[in-house]
């Protein structure tokens, strides 16, 4: 394996695991009382002093972006506002279950949308590969059966959707500009954002969670940090198809974290799901 390929793993592990754990944490947040609005406003304020300090070093390259660029940038953080704000209402209304597996129907959404708007197109047996795990993923993540439809399902699909066009969008900005920038517009700018318009939609009672669930907020800020950095580096390294296919990988680590830490048992069903997600990894990988 190449060395750019054993980054592109560390940044594909990464970004499953830290995003597998957020999932979890963030819905016991949400089952702790936590208001969905006030858990996402609290957070972003953590989040935008993080971006701040972790990329200080770039923001003397803010005056080298062009216009157009711009308008991408803010474009970008403004679909992931959007995003985080319907997957915060989506998991107060849905099952944990549902709402863990059709997060992951990213990769699906990826395919046209990488076609349209990067002229890729992947491979038939990356495409197989992903259905792989995408099946082991529904076996890990639901046990075979998926709970009566909700009304927080379908806000879970329009999350997926969107994750899928800021994956496709972002490697598309990246053609021009760095990727710790676009990182920086999409954490900074849809925090911010979020810290605009919540205490609107919440009758200014978004401060609330800060106080209420500091260990829930101040985790599920640096989760999901973590997570973004990884993801990004690795749609520069791999692409979006990619990326969002090893995405599924996430549903093994939340099961993992909670079978070791809680004590949750897995069936055999889920078992089988979780070799179907390594095998489906394992060769998506030698692919890159």
């Amino acid at each position: 394996m190449r060395k750019i390929n054993k980054i592109a793993l560390v940044y594909l592990v990464g970004t499953s695991l830290f995003y597998g754990l957020l999932i979890v944490v963030q819905k016991m947040g949400l089952n702790s009382g936590l208001d969905p609005l006030s858990f996402s406003f609290s957070r972003s304020i953590i989040i935008v002093f993080i971006s701040l300090i972790f990329f200080s070093s770039q923001l003397k390259n803010l005056k080298l972006i062009k216009k157009y660029e711009l308008r991408d940038l803010v474009v970008l953080g403004f679909i992931s506002a959007i995003a985080i704000l319907i997957l915060f209402l989506g998991q107060n209304i849905t099952t944990a279950v549902n709402a863990g597996f059709l997060i992951r129907l990213t990769p699906l959404f990826v395919l046209p949308l990488a076609y349209l708007l990067l002229k890729e197109k992947s491979s038939i047996s990356s495409m197989f590969f992903m259905f792989i795990m995408l099946i082991g993923a529904f076996l890990l993540t639901t046990n075979g059966v998926l709970t009566i439809p909700r009304s927080g399902d379908l806000l879970i699909i329009v999350v997926a959707l969107s994750v899928a066009f800021q994956n496709v969008f972002a490697k598309k900005i990246m053609r021009s500009v760095s990727t710790d920038i676009v990182i920086f517009f999409k954490v900074c700018v849809s925090a911010v954002l979020i810290i605009i318009f919540v205490p609107f939609l919440s009758g200014y009672q978004g401060i609330g969670a800060l106080s209420g669930g500091v260990f829930y907020v101040s985790l599920t800020a640096v989760l999901y940090f973590l997570s973004v950095i990884c993801q990004y580096r690795a749609i520069k390294l791999v692409g979006p198809f990619v990326t969002t296919s090893f995405f599924l990988s996430g549903s093994l680590f939340s099961a993992l974290f909670a079978y070791f830490l809680l004590g949750e048992n897995l069936s055999s069903i889920q078992w089988a799901g979780a070799i179907s997600i390594l095998g489906g990894g394992y060769f998506l990988i030698k692919k890159i």
